[in-house]
């Protein structure tokens, strides 16, 4: 048993430890379409690309337009600030892709020191997008 406890405390520090870095999170889901139950906001008329809060802010959906064949997705986001998320776009399918513009979601779950009481920036390599202050 007294070989057995040093293990489990550097065990429980690596776990603690784990916790607190700001790893990129991989996605939880992505589909096509805009996320259901959630307005676009105005900025999206015309198909530019917005961000949203889910499930009460466990979750954060990120909607970029593109090709139904080849749809533009997010591979990884990362909090780099309190109010700040930089995500990382997924490389671009090879292939022909339709010529058609539509949403496509990608879903990950808010980081852990994401403050969700103040406006977050969604960091895009060509674009910032704005997730509101959630209430409560």
């Amino acid at each position: 048993m007294t070989r057995l406890l040093p293990a489990v405390a550097a065990l429980a520090v690596v776990v603690a430890l784990a916790g607190c870095t700001a790893a990129p999170g991989k996605p939880v889901t992505d589909y096509a379409g805009e996320p259901k139950g959630v307005r676009p906001p105005a900025s999206s008329a015309g198909g530019a690309s917005w961000a949203a809060w889910l499930k009460d802010g466990a979750q954060v959906a990120i909607v970029l337009y593109g090709s139904s064949s080849c749809p533009p997705t997010i591979a990884s986001i990362a909090a780099t600030g309190d109010d700040r998320i930089t995500a990382t776009p997924a490389p671009a399918p090879g292939g022909i892709c339709t010529r058609d513009y539509v949403p496509h979601t990608t879903v990950f779950t808010t980081p852990g020191r994401i403050t969700k009481t103040a406006q977050v920036s969604v960091v895009l390599p060509d674009a910032t997008l704005t997730l509101p202050a959630r209430q409560g």
